[in-house]
């Protein structure tokens, strides 16, 4: 069977990380907040979308991952939508919480962000507040690269 190679310049994009999101815990361990899973839906400019679900994370405070569109994105998409599953407090309560990151226009191949993190008081936007633990508010945003 013959077999055709791509070579080094048409592989190149697979490893330029479009579509990737990190998906942060940005609490304090004794806020008792994990992220266990996690639903993308990344949209292209097309109309086209791409979707994940990742189960057994283990996101503890202060800790991150990313997660990688496979296959690789085309392009960077325009937004990505997220359900993050946490797992709240010392009764260890079961929680979903919605985010949505935009497309940077400072720097357009920007990975996203989205995580939790503890509520100051003030709702920045692309924020909310996780239901039932108003102390934790959910965020989106394009991370930098």
């Amino acid at each position: 069977m013959a077999i055709s190679l791509l070579g080094k310049a048409a592989m190149t994009p697979l490893l330029a990380g479009r579509g990737r999101i990190i998906v942060a815990n940005r609490t304090a361990v004794d806020d008792h907040v994990v992220i266990v899973a996690a639903a993308v839906v990344r949209h292209r400019s097309s109309g086209a979308t791409q979707s994940d679900a990742v189960f057994g994370l283990d996101i503890e405070a202060a800790e991150s991952i990313a997660l990688e569109a496979l296959p690789p994105e085309p392009e960077t998409p325009e937004a990505a939508e997220v359900l993050l599953r946490l797992r709240v407090g010392p009764e260890r309560a079961i929680v979903d919480v919605y985010a949505l990151a935009g497309r940077s226009s400072a720097d357009p191949n920007a990975a996203f962000e989205v995580g939790v993190k503890r509520h100051d008081g003030v709702i920045g936007e692309g924020e909310n507040t996780v239901e039932g633990f108003a102390e934790f508010a959910v965020y989106g945003l394009p991370a930098v690269t």
